[in-house]
């Protein structure tokens, strides 16, 4: 049931982002490049980290380039049989929209070949829904931090416990010298006591000797 929500979730994420997406332009290196212009509902960093550990599970490294990555003869199947370059490029969507961003995907047929928004339209389709499949990769990538951030607070707390449970044994033995001591001060007490009674009888017989002289 869980599964069925959560595949249900991410067919509307994918469905109501799939408007926001379009052929544009990235700057980069002095130039305007045609590129695959794709809105994902997460930050920048999630969604950069979700795309390119896809990526790495493919096989393929880049190159990185203020912010650029480029990767080198890659062939994705969903898109084509043949072999290409992709530039990547996430950021923000805008200084108010932190938790949003634009993923620029760029297909390069080599030599500054770029694929145009005008080019093939199957290829072009293809392009559009595979970059569509960002945002699922982003919410799992997202899901991800907030385990390892909640497991992180779980280790925190554990460990405070922990520190409470050491300082209660400790504060327990201290307890238990003070009570010791307070018992051994009460029979100090008594045995004094006892003394003081003892050293006034022998002044009181003492005492009893001036009168009697």
């Amino acid at each position: 049931m869980k599964k069925q929500i959560y595949t249900l979730l991410t067919c509307l994420l994918v469905t109501m982002y799939a408007g926001a997406q379009a052929y544009g332009e990235l700057e980069w290196q002095k130039k305007k490049i045609p590129a695959m212009i794709t809105e994902v509902p997460y930050s920048a960093s999630v969604t950069e980290d979700a795309i390119r550990q896809k990526f790495s599970q493919m096989g393929f490294s880049a190159k990185e380039s203020k912010g650029v990555y480029t990767y080198k003869a890659v062939r994705i199947p969903e898109i084509s049989d043949e072999t290409f370059d992709v530039l990547l490029k996430v950021e923000r969507k805008s200084r108010k929209e932190k938790d949003e961003s634009n993923v620029y995907f760029i297909v390069s047929r080599g030599y500054e070949n770029y694929v145009k928004g005008t080019d093939d339209a199957v290829f072009i389709t293809k392009i559009k829904q595979y970059c569509l499949g960002f945002i699922p990769l982003a919410e799992a990538q997202a899901l991800e931090v907030e385990i390892k951030g909640q497991e992180d607070k779980v280790k925190s707390t554990e460990k405070k416990l922990r520190d409470y449970e050491d300082e209660s044994g400790s504060l327990e033995k201290r307890l238990k010298k003070l009570q010791d001591d307070i018992e051994e001060n009460k029979k100090n007490i008594e045995k004094q006591k006892s003394e003081v009674e003892n050293q006034k009888k022998a002044l009181d017989v003492l005492r009893a000797r001036r009168k009697s002289a």
